[in-house]
């Protein structure tokens, strides 16, 4: 089974096809260009259990041959794909189990077959490949392939305009400097999503997967280094995985659900601060918080919808209240989702997602550390984990431990604090026992979702007041109601927790 790097972009149809007349720098030769019309049937079981197993199975028609291929899940960040596939020549259009070279795959095929039934055809995507290769003075080889075409799924479609860089041989970094060259001088951006992502997505039948992030499992002996590397994949992917929602119903959960991502890679920084300096990380947090600055707006508009939804559906108000609210949030919903839309087709944008899967893929961190400090990334993470934890559990205990006095702007303002506190429990709860962990952690959760349904109950005062659905005498007395049986509740909570002994300690 061969192992697969390349980079995908996209762009309108127009701009694939420039490429076939450009030059590209520092490429000391280049083939001719080969045409060739593909047509690949999908295939799954009645209930689609290999997009469960995050497995595409194909059949490739190229010419007079059948191609059979099965690709493992991989990782896709910024652009760069980096996954598993086995590829194996048939007799017949009909998929053979029994080719499959990888005994893994084949088990999984086998077991997915048998407890799902046979596989059958679920979507075709049909396009032009134009392929060359691309030769560097260093002996390196990128395999450059245009394809322009569609995806099929029942009386449904969508385009595809996209171009793959493979790295056949030789160094990687001739990747990076050629797509920054296609994004920067010719206006592609970056694309996470493949073929076969995009077809599943046709499928009304598919009901949409909601995704949380969730404890990171290590085992105690995990180095520092793929700790840290494991944990900023995670944030990216959450990242990435709502990106595909941006045009549907989902926009709004879709952007929380980013700014959640955006927030938990923020703590990564931070946490490693100590092993992985903050120089070493400049850049990539400069870049976050500009990006952080740019959707907090957004972020904004999709609370007050989700807020606005929650008012309805405790019937805290009737609709026709709302009307005029919902209207404008509507309206700038979709000035935000469009707003968001066009900086992901920036070259800002794309360049600073190209750059972070530059950065974990080279490891360039290990520029800014001496031998010594490399070496302390090569100790078990654990130590490491239990220092951090209980340095977050003594600042807390001083912010908002038992004997402090909190009114309710004490605990809005201990939001991010918290945030920041769960998140390190996702980074290294899995080092420890998981019955502990939760039952450790689940106070800390209610604490939060106290401070949530606080600055709940102030946005719906603030709808009454504004679009004049109760008196300012009946605000007061529903807010003070509501505020004084959730405070209690979260007095409660945050004096018992700090009893509990840390799982980390058991």
């Amino acid at each position: 089974m061969a192992n697969e790097l390349e980079v995908k972009l996209v762009a309108e149809q127009q701009q694939v096809k420039a490429l076939l007349e450009l030059e590209f720098r520092d490429v000391v030769a280049i083939d001719s260009w080969t045409s060739s019309e593909l047509k690949n049937t999908y295939f799954d079981t009645e209930n689609f259990k290999l997009r469960e197993l995050k497995i595409g199975l194909r059949i490739r028609v190229d010419g007079a041959k059948l191609i059979q291929t099965v690709k493992a899940s991989g990782r896709a960040i910024g652009g760069l794909h980096e996954r598993n596939e086995s590829e194996t020549e048939l007799d017949q259009f009909a998929i053979d189990i029994e080719q499959v070279e990888d005994p893994y795959l084949k088990i999984l095929l086998e077991e997915a077959q048998s407890e799902d039934g046979d596989f059958d055809k679920v979507f075709t995507t049909n396009f032009t490949r134009h392929k060359t290769y691309l030769y560097f003075e260093d002996g390196t080889e990128i395999e450059m392939a245009l394809d322009i075409g569609h995806i099929y799924y029942e009386d449904d479609s969508a385009p595809i305009s996209e171009v793959e860089l493979e790295l056949v041989k030789g160094e990687p970094a001739h990747l990076f400097t050629l797509s920054r060259q296609l994004i920067s001088e010719q206006g592609f951006a970056i694309s996470n999503a493949s073929k076969a992502r995009r077809g599943y997505s046709l499928c009304s039948s598919l009901p949409v997967t909601h995704r949380r992030m969730t404890t990171i499992e290590f085992s105690q002996g995990t180095e520092a280094e793929m700790a840290f590397e494991v944990i900023c994949y995670s944030g990216m992917k959450h990242w990435q995985y709502y990106e595909q929602f941006l045009d549907s119903s989902l926009a709004s959960e879709a952007i929380l659900q980013m700014y959640r991502a955006l927030l938990f890679v923020q703590h990564v920084y931070q946490v490693f601060g100590s092993i992985i300096p903050r120089h070493a990380t400049s850049d990539l947090r400069a870049n976050w918080e500009w990006m952080a600055e740019f959707m907090s707006r957004i972020v904004d508009v999709a609370r007050d919808r989700f807020h606005l939804q929650k008012m309805l559906d405790e019937q805290l108000v009737e609709p026709e209240d709302l009307e005029q609210a919902l209207a404008l949030n509507q309206a700038e919903m979709t000035e935000a989702v469009q707003q968001f839309k066009k900086l992901k087709v920036s070259e800002r944008y794309n360049l600073v997602m190209l750059g972070i899967s530059e950065w974990l893929f080279f490891k360039q961190w290990r520029r800014f550390l001496s031998d010594n400090e490399q070496q302390k990334l090569q100790l078990p993470i654990i130590d490491f984990a239990k220092a951090q934890l209980e340095h977050t559990l003594r600042e807390l205990k001083r912010e908002i431990g038992p004997k402090v006095n909190m009114a309710i702007p004490d605990y809005l303002e201990q939001v991010s604090r918290l945030r920041k506190a769960l998140d390190l429990g996702l980074f290294f709860g899995g080092l420890f026992d998981s019955k502990k962990r939760q039952k450790y952690r689940q106070p800390w959760l209610d604490l939060l979702a106290g401070t949530r349904e606080l600055a709940y109950f102030q946005y719906v005062a603030k709808c009454f007041k504004v679009y004049k659905i109760k008196s300012d005498e009946e605000i007061a007395q529903w807010i003070e109601k509501r505020n004084e049986s959730v405070m209690e509740a979260m007095e409660h909570t945050r004096k018992a927790m700090f009893k509990s002994r840390p799982y980390w300690l058991l």
